[in-house]
């Protein structure tokens, strides 16, 4: 009987298959399928100056970030989505996050210099533009949705993020890609919570202007980060010598290290914002449940010492009498775990047409209002 030999070959598009004797256990090599994103040097040159071209902070690159950020604001107040991506497509900021992901792995420090001060000049005159259009324009509100999702940044983000360096740097590898950068600036959201930084600032919000601080700083490092590894995959390395491969393990050490201290504030908000749900669909299946004939318009909870407060607002056409609190109450303490108090505030909706009532009767109710045996 003829023994079957196999071997497994790895090209750069995939595997090609042959034989190899049955007794050896086929050995996969990871950098064997990482060669997938290798690509030739003399593309690396071509993707290499067009990424430090358009990295240059120059007149044109200014003006275009200067209007972008007056779009982008302008839609972010008027909570216009469209607005905000019209906005993005012609923000140039991921050039010089690319142009340093690029000098990390090839370990060129004059490149990342000036990419990295490119970037700290844009981030300032972002806010610095922000600032002002949120000083000139009178009483915008700050209820406006695309204000909001940028003020309390989630995990998800970060892998967005991540997502979208890792394919900035892959379109711009490979030219046959290129109309695909459009959708690349959609997606690095850099500029719309740098605007909303500067727009909460001018309106004396630091608390939701930190939050969107938050999503800036990880967004910018996750991009970062991960063009960084595309590019270190598809081998752009700079000169041999051991001082260049030195600053190359350095810069990418660092990287991680800022990716991975970025995590923890995210891992902790996604937390709350997950627990803060849970309890906010709890508390909705439990009133709805018990209470009939009411639209709950509200639930905010909030945490004080070891007490979970839960503020109900509603309307309904009659009262919610204290025992009715009580056993609301006890019901979400158990299902919670933890103590609950139970705050409720009734809007009454009465129907018009409807006969005075008694004075009897409204005496009652104000009595029954007096004595705490309703909440409103």
């Amino acid at each position: 009987m003829h023994s079957v030999t196999s071997f497994i070959n790895y090209d750069f598009f995939g595997i090609l298959v042959s034989n190899m004797s049955m007794k050896k256990v086929p050995e996969i090599k990871i950098n064997k399928y990482l060669s997938f994103f290798r690509i030739a040097q003399e593309r690396q040159k071509r993707v290499y100056d067009e990424i430090r071209e358009n990295a240059k902070a120059d007149f044109d690159f200014f003006i275009r970030l200067i209007f972008s950020t007056i779009i982008i604001a302008l839609g972010l107040v008027i909570n216009s989505s469209s607005v905000v991506i019209g906005g993005m497509l012609i923000a140039p900021l991921v050039w010089p996050i690319l142009a340093v992901a690029l000098a990390i792995v090839k370990g060129r420090s004059i490149l990342l210099g000036q990419a990295a001060m490119a970037v700290v000049k844009s981030s300032l005159l972002i806010l610095l533009v922000s600032i002002i259009l949120g000083l000139l324009i009178p009483n915008f509100s700050l209820e406006s949705q695309e204000i909001l999702s940028r003020t309390q940044p989630q995990l998800y983000e970060l892998f967005i993020a991540l997502a979208s360096g890792f394919i900035g740097a892959f379109v711009i590898s490979y030219p046959r890609l290129g109309e695909a950068m459009a959708g690349v600036a959609v997606a690095a959201a850099l500029v719309p919570p740098l605007s909303t930084v500067g727009l909460l600032i001018a309106d004396k919000d630091l608390a939701g202007a930190g939050g969107a601080m938050l999503l800036y700083v990880s967004n910018l490092i996750a991009i970062t980060v991960a063009a960084t590894v595309l590019f270190f995959l598809m081998r752009f390395t700079g000169p041999s010598t051991e001082e260049a491969q030195a600053v190359q393990k350095s810069n990418i050490r660092w990287s991680l290290i800022f990716l991975g201290v970025i995590l923890i504030p995210l891992i902790l908000i996604t937390s709350d914002t997950v627990r803060a749900q849970r309890q906010h669909r709890l508390v909705e299946q439990v009133v709805t449940a018990k209470v009939d004939n009411i639209d709950l318009l509200s639930i905010d909870s909030v945490q004080e010492g070891g007490v979970i407060v839960i503020e109900v607002t509603m309307r309904s056409p009659q009262n919610i009498y204290t025992y009715q609190v009580e056993e609301l109450t006890n019901i979400l303490s158990e299902e919670l775990g933890e103590s609950v108090l139970l705050k409720i505030s009734v809007i009454p909706v009465i129907e018009a047409g409807k006969l005075v009532p008694s004075q009897d009767a409204i005496l009652n109710d104000l009595q029954e209002a007096t004595n705490g045996s309703f909440l409103r």
